[in-house]
């Protein structure tokens, strides 16, 4: 709605209108009540009276709210006009009879100047000019809209017509005020000519007079005339203003709206769902059905990145004793790469008891034992080949993961485990140490990048990435934005002069030659990951042929440098949860995560 100024009359006070002693203006709420009842295509423009210091002039303002500027109606309108009017008269007859008290006020208000002041806005007819007598009675062009005779039948459309240009008759203004009109316009002759009148130098010299006179009163007051204060209960110069900036409000208005609009379409579909993951929105979308890892059945996995890394990583427990015979517990991660064995680090499991481990995860529901089926050969130095194959028990099949030698620098990747920095502020971690068996942390997920893909002295390729990872990463996988693991997380390097870190994994290039040199039915996709899409010439290979390169053979181990890293133990004394005692940052050299 915009408040809109829709002109101003100069009129003397006493043509206004009374109605019991009161001026017309002062039952607007009133009379516009009555209208909003009984006819509510039918408005009264608002009027504010400014009176001047000159008792014989005032002004009225008049003002109407409405979404769209009130116009004069086309011809096309008029019978619109008419037909209304006439309903709201017949409405209003019949609502109250002509000796009531609203009768008689509308048929004081309902009292026009011509027909310039019926205008249309909304489908609604806007009344202005409303409630003044003198112009109406005494130039004979006034028009009374109430009360008329309702109109009926055939003639409906000629009486309404006819009713906007009759002239009202005298019961809108007393009969003494209007003989008193006629005898001042009788007298007003002895001005004009030169028989019987005043001599013509003299009537002009008077005319002179006057036009000085009314020159000065103009003047007078446009500087000095009363203004009202408020209009609508806003202010003057407040509602002025926002007339003019009404195109300004409309456009940003429309904006909004627009706006509103758009984000009430995108709650209709929410962006993220925190009940089916843990990650970011645009990890949320459904990974390409077409290259997404088989399940068990053969049919391949449907859902997004998160839920897939949830269903296939696993949270490791490992008893054991350190050195001095105490007994440990030292936690790690690893993935399923069929639907019973599990890839993780030998540095995870190597001091287990019986070969045996424990493992669990959101699929699985609760604590399950694995047994160690192989492991690569024990090395002091972090940065050497690092596998394990675990063989879970007593369980349904699981979702594997597929492998992928792409991987390049740049390329987004994502780490996924259970990170006891972090893991270890879950609830359900700590009902798990209290022997709830079915409290299960979820799966930390982290995004980087690959910062370089390098080799270690032996030739074993290694991806530096910006993924943050920490003690209990190891063993867990590096994928990419399609779901398929180029890397397992093994150690990290720290630089104590610089405080500087940089997290590291095996290629998948030396873990797929281990595994298909132990006759595992492992899946391995050709072709690059873009934008959660695998771009190649032909299907997914599910048994490609081994890597190229051969590992070299070398023992050397690899240079000593300022970033060295060394080999720490995870296993520490038991304590009440299942993750390291010590809280004590790596060591300044490296680490195994």
């Amino acid at each position: 709605m915009a408040l809109y100024l829709l002109g101003k009359t100069v009129f003397n006070s006493s043509e206004e209108i009374g109605f019991n002693d009161r001026s017309i203006y002062e039952y607007y709420e009133q009379i516009s009540q009555i209208l909003r009842t009984n006819c509510p295509k039918i408005c009264l423009a608002e009027p504010t009276v400014t009176v001047s210091k000159d008792p014989k002039q005032s002004f009225i303002s008049w003002y109407i709210d409405t979404k769209t500027e009130p116009q004069l109606p086309s011809e096309a309108e008029q019978d619109y006009i008419n037909q209304q009017i006439s309903e709201a008269v017949s409405s209003l007859s019949q609502a109250y009879s002509q000796d009531s008290k609203e009768s008689k006020l509308l048929k004081a208000a309902l009292h026009l100047q011509d027909k310039q002041d019926i205008l249309i806005a909304d489908d609604k007819i806007i009344l202005k000019n409303w409630g003044i007598q003198s112009l109406a009675n005494t130039q004979g062009s006034g028009l009374s809209l109430f009360p008329l005779t309702p109109l009926q039948g055939k003639n409906a459309d000629t009486e309404s017509t006819s009713s906007l240009n009759d002239v009202p008759d005298d019961s809108i203004v007393p009969k003494e005020a209007a003989s008193d009109i006629k005898h001042n316009l009788n007298n007003s002759k002895k001005f004009v000519g030169l028989k019987g009148g005043l001599p013509l130098f003299i009537t002009r010299l008077v005319a002179a007079i006057l036009f000085f006179i009314i020159g000065f009163l103009l003047g007078w007051r446009i500087l000095y005339a009363e203004h009202p204060t408020k209009i609508a209960k806003v202010p003057v110069i407040e509602a002025q203003e926002l007339v003019r900036k009404k195109p300004e409000i409309e456009q940003k208005n429309k904006a909004l709206e627009d706006e509103i609009k758009k984000l009430e379409e995108q709650l209709k579909t929410p962006l993220c769902d925190l009940d089916k993951s843990r990650a970011a929105p645009e990890l949320n979308k459904s990974l390409d059905h077409s290259s997404a890892p088989m399940k068990s059945n053969g049919q391949n996995f449907q859902g997004s990145l998160p839920e897939l890394l949830e269903k296939s990583t696993v949270f490791i427990l490992v008893k054991g004793q350190d050195e001095d015979g105490d007994q440990t517990i030292s936690s790690g991660s690893g993935f399923f790469i069929t639907p019973d064995l599990i890839v993780t680090n030998r540095h995870v499991v190597e001091n287990a008891e019986n070969n045996t481990v424990l493992v669990t995860n959101k699929a699985l529901g609760q604590l399950k034992a694995a047994h160690i089926v192989s492991t690569s050969d024990h090395s002091e130095d972090v940065n050497s080949f690092d596998l394990a194959v675990l063989k879970i028990e007593d369980a349904p099949p699981q979702q594997p993961l597929i492998f992928s030698l792409e991987a390049q620098p740049l390329q987004t990747v994502v780490a996924a485990g259970y990170p006891g920095i972090i893991i270890r502020q879950d609830g359900a971690l700590k009902k798990l140490a209290q022997g709830d068996v079915n409290a299960i942390p979820g799966v930390v997920l982290t995004k980087g990048e690959v910062n370089a893909i390098q080799e270690n002295a032996k030739g074993e390729k290694v991806i530096p990435h910006s993924a943050m990872v920490s003690p209990g990463n190891s063993g867990g996988e590096l994928v990419d934005l399609c779901g398929r693991v180029v890397g397992v997380n093994t150690f990290v390097t720290m630089d104590s002069k610089t405080s500087s870190h940089s997290n590291y994994a095996q290629k998948s290039d030396s873990i797929i030659r281990a595994l298909q040199a132990a006759n595992i039915p492992i899946q391995l996709q050709s072709g690059a990951c873009k934008d959660g899409v695998v771009s190649r010439n032909s299907n997914s290979e599910k048994q490609p042929e081994t890597p190229n390169k051969q590992d070299k053979q070398e023992n050397t181990p690899s240079t000593p440098s300022k970033a060295e890293p060394s080999k720490p133990k995870e296993g520490v004394k038991p304590s009440t949860t299942p993750e390291n005692k010590s809280d004590k940052p790596s060591t300044p050299h490296g680490d195994k995560p």
